[in-house]
């Protein structure tokens, strides 16, 4: 299990070139991707994506890309000599207009960003380090993500076990529950009746109805659906795969019997074992988002 959170550096270097790559990740709900690379590697931008869906998943990745060139590496310059020539006669016709003889010198010309032009940079003997270095920077981000991974996975352990010794308290009360449920019904029923005559054929007919309504208040499907769903939140906890979004389900399910079995319970005085349970189940959720 890994966090969506995490942080990555490398830098090579070889004869013809020095490259730096720092990776920072977020959470997000899906793989979202933010490069910051010089424009003359561009040719390599798929094979950047492909490296980066290898070792990512999910959340938001920055990755920046510096370099620079070994002395030894010289830029070709190509000198646009027809803007030259342009310029040269553009001063002599001034200087015709206005009397006067304007000399135009190398260093004028060498100022002129349009007449000496940088032309593209051979680029394919960088891929190697290139990618390499990118890989590099990937491994250590995961080795980020996978130690933290490890500390939250450490959290929920210790979260679900909280929540399975309240449900263990709540087992043991299980038949305390259900007659105190059911002698709640019962009073309320006793209630409805007290003064008035009935049929003994109805009277025996309303506590069928009554044990009926009570088997609605058995609290035990909660409490089993609730183990169940704990022991498949630890076996994702190993898991190597993404498991962010299904452990984020789980939390919904789990919150979703905590609060039938609470609405089951809430005319009796049970109340502190559902809140304990439903704080513990909001910590794990809010860390879950964490997780890729």
């Amino acid at each position: 299990m890994k966090s969506m959170t995490g942080y990555g550096k490398c830098v090579k270097r070889n004869e013809l070139i020095e490259i730096s790559v720092e990776i920072k990740t977020l959470n997000g709900k899906a793989l979202r991707t933010r490069f910051s690379i010089p424009r003359i590697f561009n040719p390599f931008l798929n094979e950047i994506n492909a490296l980066v869906s290898k070792y990512i998943k999910r959340g938001d990745v920055d990755l920046y890309l510096y370099y620079r060139l070994s002395p030894d590496v010289t830029v070709p310059i190509s000198v646009n000599y027809a803007e030259a020539v342009k310029y040269v006669k553009a001063a002599e016709r001034i200087g015709a207009i206005s009397g006067r003889e304007i000399q135009v010198s190398l260093k004028d010309l060498l100022s002129i960003p349009e007449i000496f032009v940088k032309e593209e940079l051979e680029v394919e003997p960088f891929k190697e380090i290139l990618l390499g270095t990118i890989e590099c920077a990937l491994k250590e981000l995961d080795s980020a993500r996978k130690a933290e991974g490890e500390k939250l996975k450490n959290y929920f352990l210790e979260r679900l076990e909280r929540i399975e010794s309240t449900l263990l308290d709540l087992e043991k009360q299980v038949e305390e529950i259900e007659e105190k449920l059911f002698q709640k019904l019962k009073e309320k029923v006793q209630k409805l009746l007290k003064g008035d005559e009935f049929p003994e054929d109805f009277t025996k007919r309303l506590e069928l109805e009554v044990a009926f309504l009570a088997e609605k208040q058995d609290v035990s499907e909660e409490i089993s659906r609730l183990k169940a769903h704990i022991s498949r939140f630890r076996e994702l906890l190993k898991s190597e795969e993404p498991v962010g979004k299904t452990l984020d389900f789980l939390c919904q399910e789990m919150h979703r019997e905590i609060n039938t079995l609470g609405n089951k319970i809430k005319e009796i005085d049970v109340t502190d074992p559902v809140i304990a349970i439903k704080t513990e189940i909001a910590r794990i959720k809010e860390q879950v988002q964490n997780v890729e």
